[in-house]
């Protein structure tokens, strides 16, 4: 495995090559390993060594390295992602709605978005897709996927070591022993990590409280729910920092050669990961609603706290994978199983103020997903390859969360059981010797079914739950079931060994939802909302000119995006349960929307001794219609919101973004190098809600990264010093404002490391 733009080092680690190196990547489940460049799609791959240069923890930062795939990590639970690519994600964490951008690992598509924003240890490669898949990669997505590959063992003895020691008391460690158990035949590898560190924002009991304002604001008239409301006076309460890092991850290996035909690898992964809660910073600034009313003033240092409720996070995630290939004359069987048990506990500040304004303490939720997938790819002549293949997904979750609302405190509970049955099939033909033609299909057929018990009926620790007056019945049961047939098609001409271009079609669906985290019993039993769909038409070139010194690939794409899943009003019959005004708030295909864009990847070897890497990203995405949406947050108008609805910007989709890159390597005349590097990351202001609200919009802003790296003569010890966010940008992830507090969440400070790796083979 190589990086689409990963510069080939020499022999001796001493110099850059003199031309780039071609990338092979294993999505394409083929007999024959396909290059980057062949594959007629917008698709970025990652290596161990550019994990490295830049220090990669986890999926988010390898985010930066493809054109408009933003990977942002969840604003609350640890491990969660809320991905974004080519303006198509999941904004928030209800566990009922699937991912629009997939997770698999080792071949197993991850069901469960907590703990899925995996970290990079030991990872062979990370293949970053950009687009809907709705042919080979597991279950559909319409956004893109990312894949990731663990790397196997060989049978000879290794030895990796890593350590990392940084700001924030920083310590990470990682060791990989491999080697044979029975020489030619039984591989063994296990491999450990363990990351520590502090947490950036820190909670020193600031800010200030004016007593006289809260005191009028607990004996003003109106709702009694958020007066007289704990809090911790300033100065007082638990103190700490907030997210903190406590990662573990033992992962053993089995790899069985018992002849050349057959290969059977077995990958087990313990995971427990309890880094504590989210940071929740609080805003006072005009037009933000935040605890000001009630005389609190949040610090004014960006990376100082207050929060009432300290929280905690526990993730023990354990998964078992079984991979076996078969060479049958011309063509291989595959058969991948894998099974995964996570349970997650977390207790969560979400208002982010020393006042028990909106807490999540206590919540519990547990998985269980088993997949299996079948298939066979041959090549039975020259001219065409194909795989085809059968793969099953089934999932059960739990999901028990508690609310802390003021003076209200309630829980709810929710059982989903969810399964995929999908046939598919891909094929290339080479119609002439330049010209090659791509054809595949999908068939999907999932079904859901959940029992849901509303907030306020269930005991705080979730042991039971009744019915109570006001909410019907506890328990309450639904489902749905959807099929669909998602086609590609794609022609590629080369126009010699070094540049080809592409034209393609591919459909991706995303299954029916339903809404978890309903307040009501009609928003529950009515929100069932049909499969999205993505009908994606894509112009691209790929090329490797200039004596393999300048790799150039770019892309231009149109995607038509319907049904769209969103929480929107729907009419409702006044005096039925729930419906008081006439219209009710449900999930439902309430919007459609066209997206266009722009992708170019660069590099460029410019001497032997200095490359450049860049990537660009354009995205235009707009609603063609958005019904049942209160675009101005002042009551839904039919006759004028739908109009002023299609104006709104998708939520958390900057226009544009680009990374630039440059690296020097200078000999050393003891047969080492020192790789000097430094890089841009630029992503354009966003809003961060569906109403585009601007005091949580995120300006513009671009990361400084910078390192220096010594190799020596064999490149098998390695000492990095590296600095992130040298600029000290002020930046988030996510950012919420609603009638009781204005936060944001994430982001990170200027931060700087050590990192001596060594490999002995």
């Amino acid at each position: 495995m190589a990086v689409g733009a990963v510069l080939a080092l020499a022999a001796a680690g001493s110099a850059v090559a003199a031309e780039l190196q071609e990338v092979v990547v294993t999505s394409t489940k083929r007999t024959d390993a396909l290059s980057v460049q062949e594959v007629p799609a917008a698709v970025t791959a990652v290596n161990p060594d550019t994990l490295m240069a830049i220090q990669a923890m986890d999926l988010s930062d390898v985010g930066r390295l493809a054109p408009n795939a933003i990977l942002h990590p969840s604003a609350t639970f640890t491990g969660t992602p809320n991905f974004f690519i080519r303006g198509i994600g999941v904004s928030g964490t209800t566990r009922s709605l699937d991912p629009a951008v997939g997770v698999i690992v080792d071949g197993v598509y991850l069901g469960y978005p907590v703990g899925a924003n995996l970290n990079t240890f030991d990872r062979e490669s990370i293949e970053v897709y950009r687009g809907p898949q709705g042919t080979l990669l597991g279950r559909n997505v319409t956004g893109g996927a990312v894949v990731l590959r663990t790397r196997r063992p060989d049978g000879q003895f290794r030895v990796r070591g890593d350590l990392t020691i940084g700001d924030y008391n920083r310590l990470d460690t990682s060791l990989s022993i491999e080697g044979a158990l029975i020489p030619g035949k039984l591989a063994a590898k296990i491999a450990v990590t363990n990351e520590q560190r502090d947490g950036y924002w820190e909670d020193r009991n600031g800010g200030s409280i004016n007593l006289a304002v809260l005191n009028a604001f607990n004996a003003s008239p109106g709702n009694t729910q958020f007066k007289n409301v704990a809090y911790d006076p300033i100065g007082t309460g638990d103190s700490g920092t907030k997210p903190d890092i406590d990662v573990l991850v033992v992962r053993p290996m089995l790899h069985y050669t018992p002849n050349d035909s057959l290969s059977i690898t077995l990958i087990g992964e313990r995971l427990r990961n309890k880094s504590g809660t989210a940071n929740s910073r609080n805003i006072a600034a005009p037009g933000a609603f935040n605890p000001t009313i009630r005389g609190y003033t949040p610090p004014s240092d960006p990376y100082e706290i207050n929060h009432d409720l300290r929280g905690y996070a526990d993730l023990e995630v354990d998964s078992v994978t079984l991979e076996g290939n078969l060479e049958m004359g011309s063509g291989v069987w595959t058969a991948v199983a894998g099974w995964r048990d996570l349970k997650y506990d977390s207790s969560t500040d979400f208002d982010g103020s020393p006042f028990a304004l909106f807490h999540f303490p206590d919540n519990k939720e547990t998985q269980d997903q088993v997949n299996y997938e079948l298939r066979y790819a041959d090549k039975p002549i020259e001219r065409l390859s194909y795989v085809v293949g059968v793969s099953y997904f089934d999932q059960e979750f739990f999901v028990g969360e508690r609310r802390v609302t003021g003076l209200l405190d309630r829980a709810q509970v929710a059982n989903v059981q969810h399964d995929a049955l999908s046939v598919f099939g891909e094929a290339d033909y080479f119609v002439t010797d330049k010209a090659k033609l791509t054809v595949g299909a999908r068939w999907t057929e999932e079904s859901k079914d959940a029992s849901f018990s509303i907030l306020g009926t269930c005991a705080l620790n979730f042991s039971s739950c009744t019915s109570t007056p006001g909410q019907n019945n506890a328990n309450l049961r639904t489902g749905l079931k959807d099929s669909d047939v998602t086609p590609k098609a794609a022609l590629t001409y080369y126009w010699n060994d070094d540049v080809s271009t592409y034209v393609s079609y591919t459909r991706g669906f995303r299954s029916g939802a339903l809404d978890a985290r309903a307040q009501t019993v009609d928003s529950f039993l009515n929100s069932s909302a049909a499969p999205e769909t993505v009908d994606s038409y894509e112009l691209g070139i790929k090329s490797l000119v200039l004596d393999r010194r300048l790799l150039l690939n770019a892309a231009v794409f149109s995607m038509k995006y319907d049904d769209m899943q969103r929480l929107a009003l729907e009419d409702c019959q006044i005096g039925t349960p729930g419906c008081d005004t006439g219209r009710v708030q449900r999930l439902i295909n309430a919007a459609a929307s066209t997206i266009d864009g722009v992708e170019v990847e660069l590099a460029y070897v410019a001497t032997d001794r200095l490359k450049f890497d860049a990537n660009f990203g354009y995205i235009d995405a707009r609603y063609d219609e958005f019904t049942g949406f209160d675009a101005n947050g002042g009551g839904y108008d039919p006759a004028t919101d739908p109009a002023a609805a299609k104006r709104l910007k998708f939520e958390r989709v900057p226009d544009f973004n680009y990374m630039l890159a440059g690296t020097y390597t200078l000999p050393l005349s003891g047969g080492g190098s020192l790789a000097f590097r430094a890089s841009y990351d630029f992503r354009d202001s966003y809003f961060n809600d569906a109403l585009n609200s601007p005091i949580i919009e995120q300006d513009g802003y671009g990361l400084v990264d910078a390192s220096v790296t010594y190799r020596n003569a064999d490149g098998r010890l390695r000492v990095m010093l590296f600095g992130k966010n040298l600029a000290d940008e002020d930046y988030f992830d996510f950012a919420l404002v609603n009638t009781l507090t204005t936060q944001t969440w994430g982001g990170a400070p200027r931060t700087w490391g050590l990192r001596v790796s060594y490999g002995l083979e």
